[in-house]
């Protein structure tokens, strides 16, 4: 049997890549896990997170192509996806900064209403279904030299197609073939659902570029002992600042937690992304990253001395004439603790529906792809973005 799409991991993006391919095609997920349902809640939070209302692509995601976003923006935005959940009568409500949830704040309310619109359209969920393999069987690689895998479509009982077929082959050797095939897995930020690296060596076999993943929307450890300050928050205004250039390479304005040899919250979540983003840029080697945070990068915290708790003020010495200070950092926090990760599939790999240009029917969404937004719901809108973006391909 050929498969017309094979949806490979259970994430939130590829939940709405299923509704909206259309219906008559054939269509299948392949699951690593059990219970899929698990990355699916993980992902929205525990608070049902759907999108943000404040997005501006170029501002609030982090990545090697920021103009790849905007084409992926102009057809579908945080608009759409509230006009999507408002058709199947779900309220949206608005939080601070933006931040859209559903007004029960229940994320299994809103898993049951996807998978209500899902049972609309037509297809298989197969569990324990660990992907070691993508071979596309009659599609030229990239050299331009005929290899086996090019010959074995003759082979098959259907022969050899004009379009091209995959092998997808799982961990048992069981082995499946279909005409695309959409690959929405996470990376090893989700340690709890047995996510790994094993996709970065498929990449790398396929000669698809990747942008070395590393973890992010996490802590940031300090030079400096916080441990007087643990568990203590306070408004900022906040400066990363490197001194070999002597720029300022992000700023954001939000409370920050202190905690032992860490900072936290949001604000520092973003600012690891824009860490990442920056030493990309530099054509550091990865075992160059600890090394230049240590070096170069530090933190310029201004705070409001009316609103910054005595604790803060006496620890780091603030008075009307002095309420900036400068935080040394050292490296990210660990895998564990990050809520996603940077890189992967390198967006100058794909066209404007997401689909490889090397590998014509290969399809890459959401986190799998080099693009990491913000906290607080835009990553979420990344993945109803990239899904839908990918799913018109096949009307």
């Amino acid at each position: 049997m050929i498969y017309d799409i094979i949806i490979i991991w259970a994430w939130a993006a590829w939940l709405f890549a299923w509704i909206n391919t259309p219906k008559n095609l054939n269509k299948l997920i392949l699951e690593k896990n059990d219970k899929p349902w698990i990355k699916v809640l993980l992902s929205w939070g525990e608070r049902a997170n759907v999108s943000n209302m404040n997005i501006e692509p170029e501002r609030d995601y982090f990545t090697q192509n920021k103009k790849s976003l905007l084409s992926v923006f102009k057809k579908y935005n945080q608009w759409d996806i509230m006009s999507f959940f408002a058709s199947v009568w779900v309220n949206i409500v608005e939080e601070d900064r933006g931040r859209l949830i559903l007004e029960s704040g229940d994320s299994k309310e809103l898993l049951a209403v996807l998978l209500r619109e899902l049972k609309k359209n037509n297809c298989d969920l197969r569990v324990k279904q660990d992907v070691k393999k993508i071979i596309p069987l009659s599609l030229p690689f990239p050299s331009g030299e005929k290899g086996v895998e090019q010959n074995v479509a003759a082979s098959l009982p259907w022969g050899e197609t004009e379009r091209g077929i995959f092998e997808i082959v799982v961990e048992n050797w069981e082995k499946y073939h279909t005409k695309n095939v959409i690959v929405s897995t996470g990376w090893k930020s989700f340690f709890q659902v047995w996510t790994t690296w094993e996709w970065y060596n498929f990449a790398r076999e396929m000669w698809i570029n990747i942008i070395t993943p590393y973890r992010t929307l996490c802590g940031m450890s300090t030079k400096r002992d916080l441990s007087e300050i643990s568990w203590v928050s306070s408004d900022l205004d906040m400066s990363l600042l490197d001194k070999n250039s002597k720029n300022t390479i992000y700023r954001e304005v939000w409370p920050m937690l202190f905690t032992h040899f860490w900072i936290s919250w949001p604000i520092v979540h973003n600012l690891s992304n824009s860490i990442w983003e920056y030493l990309n840029k530099l054509w550091l080697e990865e075992e160059l990253f600890e090394k230049y945070i240590l070096d170069n990068l530090s933190l310029k915290l201004v705070f409001d001395i009316e609103k910054t708790p005595k604790r803060l003020v006496k620890f780091f010495e603030l008075s009307e004439q002095n309420i900036e200070i400068i935080l040394e950092l050292q490296n990210w926090r660990s895998w564990k603790e990050a809520k996603a990760t940077w890189g992967w599939i390198d967006m100058n790999e794909l066209d404007k529906n997401m689909q490889s240009k090397k590998y014509p029917w290969l399809y890459f969404i959401w986190e799998v792809v080099d693009i990491t937004g913000k906290t607080w719901g835009f990553n979420l809108q990344w993945a109803w973005s990239s899904a839908y973006v990918c799913s018109k391909s096949f009307d």
